[in-house]
């Protein structure tokens, strides 16, 4: 039960999340998510705590020397107005070297999709056109694909951290249909299994992260009612329901930003996303970190975060980075850099499509539209 008076401020809310949350009891929370499960579908994203839910870690430890490879990726998507239908997807690489013989090496490529098995997902007899979060999709599986070769060329000597920015969970499959996702997921589990052969520790990185799975788990556990009675409030007290009010607004990072000291990380969690159960050995896991600037999320496969000795190095190594990037990662920095497609590169581009037409003896005519924005008059 919590315990608090009528009209309670957004700082006294907040303080009380954090005393649940330090307080809570592992055992009961797995208990009551169970229970939400099997009697009906948790209507919020949770987090079931893979070890003590209010656990905090010190970072380990770091080897001498070590290698980071981060990727990035953007791109230039399809555009309707244009006579020819294409994208490009530029994936920036950044691997760094520390210790005995430090070393840096940046690189960007490019991969310019014009075929029509690039461009359409073909099933069925349908043409699925890869644009929007599909395009997304194919981004995330060149980055894997480049983070790899970034790995096979680092130097032998240390052991080798593989980050990418953004989510491992690819919450866009959520609302694809099977083709979609039977044309994607199996090539990015098989991604993910190459840094499990491969014995390298493969993690996502999120900065800011707007997630509250977290805080909704701890919903649950703000009254001590039956979890099958969640939302019948009318037995519950004032304070427990401007609590239980205040969790659905907070995100995560406000709880662990008070919960955590720089340099710490909190307990390991799983994630309900519906799309990870199709994951399978690949399934993602999470925990969050205090960079010294704010909170970000970590994501990893499970084999990553049951591993002791990888997840030791993973949470070393991206202490190590924000400390000496200033609370975000170099190496991520330095690939996004790589990835940036300028103004002037997305020009060339049109203008590389316009020239190959024109050889061909087809005109490059863009809708009126278009013409009308870029040639405005009165």
């Amino acid at each position: 039960m919590i315990a608090g008076s009528q009209g309670q401020g957004l700082p006294t809310l907040l303080h009380a999340a954090c005393e649940l949350l330090r307080s809570a009891d592992t055992a009961h929370l797995r208990h009551v998510l169970k229970e939400r499960r099997q009697q009906d579908r948790i209507p919020w994203l949770v987090a079931e705590p893979a070890e003590e839910v209010s656990a905090v870690h010190e970072p380990p430890s770091i080897p001498s020397d070590f290698s980071v490879v981060a990727g990035d990726g953007s791109s230039i998507p399809p555009d309707r107005h244009s006579p020819q239908r294409f994208f490009l997807i530029n994936v920036g690489l950044a691997r760094l070297s520390y210790g005995r013989h430090p070393d840096a090496h940046l690189s960007a490529r490019g991969t310019f999709c014009a075929s029509e098995e690039d461009i359409y997902i073909t099933a069925g007899g349908r043409r699925i056109p890869v644009e929007g979060a599909r395009l997304g999709l194919r981004m995330a599986l060149d980055e894997l694909q480049a983070l790899w070769n970034g790995v096979q060329e680092s130097p032998p000597s240390g052991p080798t951290v593989a980050l990418r920015d953004g989510s491992l969970i690819f919450w866009a499959l959520q609302s694809e249909d099977d083709a979609v996702v039977g044309h994607y997921l199996p090539r990015m589990l098989d991604q993910l299994e190459r840094f499990r052969l491969g014995g390298v520790p493969l993690a996502s990185y999120i900065s800011y992260p707007g997630a509250q799975d977290v805080c909704n788990s701890l919903r649950l556990l703000v009254c001590g009612r039956d979890p099958k009675h969640c939302g019948e409030c009318a037995g519950a007290s004032e304070a427990e329901r401007e609590l239980c009010r205040a969790l659905a607004d907070f995100r995560d990072q406000a709880l662990l930003l008070r919960h955590l000291e720089p340099g710490q990380r909190s307990a390991v969690f799983d994630s309900s996303s519906a799309i990870l159960e199709r994951y399978g050995e690949q399934r993602v896991q999470f925990f969050y970190l205090h960079t010294g600037e704010e909170i970000a999320r970590l994501e990893a496969p499970r084999w990553v975060m049951q591993d002791e000795a990888m997840l030791g190095f993973l949470h070393a190594v991206v202490v190590d980075q924000c400390r000496r990037g200033g609370g975000y990662p170099p190496a991520l920095m330095e690939a996004h850099e790589q990835a940036v497609i300028t103004t002037g590169e997305r020009r060339l581009v049109e203008q590389m499509v316009e020239e190959t037409l024109a050889a061909q003896g087809l005109p490059y005519v863009r809708s009126a539209k278009d013409r009308s924005k870029r040639e405005r008059g009165v």
